[in-house]
C-alpha cells in the first residue's frame, strides 16, 4: 500500500476508504477462499443457455438430467482417485515440490526447522501447521518452506492439508444421487395438492427484444478475441493484417 500511495495517492484512498479486513486476507477475521467468484447463478445461467427457450417442464427436465450426470461421473472420478487429497491439491503441490528443492533446511526440533530462501530466513512449525511467510496458515496447504521441511522428514504432505482438500471431503459432496422423476402417470400427487389452482405470475413483458446475453460489467475483461481470416493470428482482423502476402486495399501496410 505504501507503493500505492507513492505512485497515485488517489488510488490510496480509493482503496483504504473501506477497511483491510474487508479486502487483504491476511487482514480478514474469517477464513477467506483462495479467489472471490461470483454468485452460483451466473454459473448455472451459462449451463442453462439451451435450456431457456424450452418449456419450465422440459427445462426442468433438462437440469434433472444434467445434475444427474455431473455426480454421477465427479463421483466416479473421486472413487477412481489414489491420492489421498484432490487432483487439484496434488497438482498444485507437485507445482511447489521444484522450487522446495532449492532452500536449506535446518531441522531445529522433530516438528520446527528454519528453512533458508535467497538469503532469508523463516521458521516452519509442521504440528501448528504455520510459517513465518503466512501462505501456510492462509491457503491450509503447505508452501514451499513447509514442503521442504515435510521431504526432509520423509512425511506424506497431505498429512499437512486442512481435511477439505482430501479425498473424504470430496467424496462427501457427491455421494448423494440425483433420482428420475419417473413417469407421471405413477406420481402419488395428494388431494391438497390437485385442488391448489396456480396462477401464471403477474408479469409484464417490456417492449423489445429479449436480452439474453448477460451484460459484462466494466469491472470485468470482455473475452472477445479477434482472428484474423488471412494469416490465423489472433489480436487483429483481415483490413489490419500485416503478415499476409495479399495485400488488403484497406490494411495497414497497403496505407503505408
Amino acid at each position: 500500500m505504501s507503493d500505492i500511495a507513492k505512485v497515485d495517492k488517489k488510488t490510496y484512498d480509493y482503496l483504504m476508504e473501506e477497511p483491510p479486513k474487508r479486502w487483504a486476507r491476511s487482514c480478514s477475521p474469517r477464513r477467506r477462499y483462495d479467489m472471490l467468484t461470483t454468485n452460483i447463478i451466473e454459473s448455472m445461467n451459462s449451463v442453462l443457455l439451451e435450456a431457456r427457450e424450452l418449456p419450465i417442464l422440459r427445462m426442468m427436465d433438462f437440469i434433472q438430467v444434467k445434475l444427474q450426470r455431473w455426480f454421477y461421473e465427479r463421483r466416479s472420478e473421486v472413487e477412481g482417485t489414489f491420492y489421498d487429497a484432490s487432483c487439484w491439491v496434488d497438482e498444485k503441490l507437485k507445482k511447489k515440490i521444484d522450487l522446495a528443492f532449492t532452500l536449506n533446511v535446518f531441522p531445529v526440533d522433530s516438528w520446527r526447522s528454519r528453512v533458508e530462501e535467497e538469503g532469508t530466513s523463516v521458521l516452519v512449525d509442521l504440528n501448528k501447521r504455520t510459517c513465518d511467510c503466512f501462505q501456510f496458515q492462509f491457503e491450509e496447504l503447505p508452501c514451499i518452506h513447509a514442503i521442504a521441511a515435510i521431504e526432509k522428514r520423509n512425511i506424506k504432505k497431505s498429512n499437512f492439508c486442512s481435511h477439505w482438500y482430501l479425498k473424504e471431503s470430496w467424496l462427501k459432496i457427491y455421494e448423494r444421487q440425483i433420482h428420475p422423476v419417473g413417469y407421471t402417470g405413477s406420481w402419488i400427487v395428494p388431494e391438497s395438492v390437485k385442488s391448489q389452482i396456480v396462477k401464471p405470475p403477474d408479469f409484464k413483458v417490456p417492449p423489445g427484444r429479449r436480452q439474453k446475453k448477460r451484460h459484462i460489467p466494466a469491472t470485468e475483461s470482455s473475452k472477445i478475441t479477434f482472428k484474423c481470416g488471412r494469416c490465423r493470428r489472433i489480436g487483429h482482423n483481415r483490413t489490419t493484417c500485416i503478415y499476409s502476402p495479399a495485400v488488403h486495399l484497406f490494411s495497414r501496410k497497403h496505407r503505408e
